[in-house]
């Protein structure tokens, strides 16, 4: 699939989400992300919102991007977005759905992910020139964690990406880091975001 600069390539033994797909998916990072940090500190008064933040990702992604999950269970879900399409506008927030779903968190909800978000966002243009993947979200279902589902749908992209092409992510979990460091990804970065006082690592993969 073709965006620009960069070609995403097909992963056949991987399931490729369409918007069909899509309510079944923000369920499962919903799930996915109940004891994550950073979104359990954003959604503390809003709980039953956690599947309501991931429609924005997948809906974007689903249209500038590409979503992969393990099997047509959607197991574990992986978006990937080419760096020319990293930066939301409104004009492709509407395009893609986003701007529906981000009114569907609300307003407060809304406001506090742009300000945890807005450092991250600046230090990725300054991490990061020319054309690179962007892992935007990866989750596995509590059920299916701890079986290497993370991993092969990251390993699958990194097979198959041409080897130019670095990949940058960032995490909020220590757990994590350990994770993508054996995957090959470098801690660029660690910081505390302001609002929450709390860390998130910034990597990269450089593909060398």
């Amino acid at each position: 699939m073709k965006k620009n600069n960069l070609i995403i390539p097909s992963i056949s033994d991987l399931y490729r989400l369409t918007s069909k797909d899509y309510s079944r998916a923000c369920e499962v990072l919903g799930l996915a992300f109940q004891e994550d940090p950073i979104w359990k500190a954003i959604l503390k008064d809003d709980p039953d919102k956690f599947s309501f933040v991931f429609g924005v990702p997948l809906k974007y992604s689903l249209k500038y991007g590409v979503v992969l999950a393990s099997s047509p269970n959607l197991e574990g879900i992986v978006a990937w977005i080419p760096s020319d399409y990293i930066k939301m506008g409104f004009f492709r927030l509407l395009m893609s759905g986003a701007l529906r779903s981000a009114m569907k968190m609300g307003s407060k909800i809304g406001k506090l992910i742009q300000e945890v978000f807005e450092i991250i966002t600046k230090d990725r243009e300054i991490n990061m020139k020319g054309t690179y993947l962007y892992l935007y979200v990866i989750g596995v279902a509590p059920d299916h964690q701890g079986k290497g589902i993370g991993s092969r749908l990251i390993n699958n992209m990194l097979a198959h990406l041409p080897p130019e092409i670095p990949i940058y992510l960032e995490t909020e979990t220590e757990k994590n880091v350990r994770l993508y460091e054996r995957l090959g990804f470098k801690v660029l970065k660690k910081i505390m975001v302001p609002t929450l006082q709390l860390p998130m690592w910034e990597m990269l993969h450089d593909r060398k």
